[in-house]
């Protein structure tokens, strides 16, 4: 009995610390490639790396919605743990960052790799969830 609660409040807990835990993981390592390679970011640099981030977030978003939406509602019913694990969608916005910050100099690279991996980010998280609910509806009509 205990350890079924446990089970599906851990289940709740994963499920909801997925999108954020995947994020983090891409940030993180996306800020880290381009300090490797361009140094420690300036304050405005640094801003504007985040404001690429939140065009990139609020383009995808008009995207999935058809414009700015009041609110927001997940697919219900498919696996988070499996379509949650985030392994193509932090590597391929890590590489396209990486590649970024060795193709290209300057000031640039601070707005451009927040827009680039937040957006590519999100819209590989939104493949792999899709993936992962038809893989566990199929057969189903």
């Amino acid at each position: 009995m205990l350890l079924g609660h446990y089970r599906k409040n851990l289940r709740t807990v994963v499920g909801s610390a997925a999108a954020p835990y995947g994020y983090t993981l891409t940030i993180w390592a996306t800020g880290a490639a381009l300090v490797s390679v361009h140094g420690i970011p300036t304050a405005l640099s640094a801003i504007t790396f985040v404001g690429g981030a939140v065009l990139g977030f609020a383009l995808v978003g008009a995207l999935a919605y058809g414009g700015v939406p009041g609110q927001t509602e997940l697919e219900r019913g498919h696996p988070l743990v499996w379509g949650s694990l985030h392994f193509f969608s932090v590597g391929i916005s890590l590489g396209a960052v990486a590649l970024v910050a060795h193709v290209l100099e300057g000031f640039i690279v601070w707005p451009l790799g927040g827009f680039l991996v937040t957006s590519i980010y999100l819209l590989a998280v939104g493949a792999e969830s899709a993936t992962s609910y038809l893989w566990e509806h199929r057969g189903e009509e």
